[in-house]
């Protein structure tokens, strides 16, 4: 096939003169699984999904919310012209109409993921507040959740666990402010600018302490580890 043929072939397909069947068979349902597939199975586990800073996955669902968008097109100025069964020409519609709502909706949320710094953050403390109470340990429960501003709130429920003793108490902070200052997870919400607030109750729901840890609370080798991590990764050792 030549290239202007290649121009008329497109040309006529956008225009909706293309034969009905093979727009729906293969440009709607073929192709739309190939993406699919390359998306599931190929993309999502290479290095490109894994990193959300040089932006691959969202111009990726942008070039297929562009795609479900003129296959939209396509499909409805074709069924118009078929001329066969109506009732395949108007399931066609409805089919690409959802097709086109749901790409439109994840292409949304993609984006809210990228360019809404908390998006991600409240999801999961969304999720995470869907399943609780949720027992940590065999002391202690996760009871409430929130996030207000930079403010993370965590309530805990202690069972059979004594911190009258100001020895102890400030035993036990310090124990919940380093292991918050050694995980990556709650150490980058930290340098992030985050404040996350640790409140402990009794089973009476009566406060027994509360811990608020800022970056500040970590001291200067706040950015120890993710140096720590960064030598370690070159080295091929995570």
């Amino acid at each position: 096939m030549t290239i202007n043929e290649n121009k008329n072939y497109f040309y006529r397909l956008l225009k909706g003169e293309s034969s009905f069947p093979i727009v729906f068979w293969f440009w709607f349902i073929f192709v739309s699984f190939l993406i699919e597939l390359f998306f599931e199975i190929i993309f999502m586990d290479s290095i490109y999904a894994q990193n959300k800073e040089n932006y691959t996955e969202f111009f990726l669902y942008l070039v297929l919310t562009i795609y479900s968008f003129a296959i939209f097109l396509i499909i409805f100025r074709t069924a118009n012209k078929y001329k066969g069964l109506k009732l395949w020409s108007f399931l066609s519609k409805v089919l690409v109409s959802i097709n086109l709502f749901f790409s439109i909706n994840f292409f949304i949320e993609v984006g809210k993921f990228y360019f809404y710094e908390d998006y991600g953050l409240e999801k999961e403390i969304a999720s995470l507040k869907d399943n609780l109470p949720m027992q940590i340990d065999i002391n202690s429960t996760l009871i409430d959740i929130n996030k207000e501003k930079k403010n993370i709130y965590y309530k805990y429920q202690l069972n059979e666990v004594n911190l009258e003793d100001d020895i102890l108490r400030n035993k036990f902070k310090k124990q919940i402010q380093d292991s918050l200052c050694e995980d990556p997870n709650t150490l980058d919400l930290l340098k992030r600018d985050y404040i996350l607030n640790y409140s402990y109750v009794n089973e009476k729901e009566k406060e027994i302490i509360n811990i608020i840890t800022d970056k500040k609370a970590c001291g200067d080798s706040i950015y120890d580890l993710e140096i720590l991590n960064n030598v370690l990764e070159k080295q091929g050792k995570i």
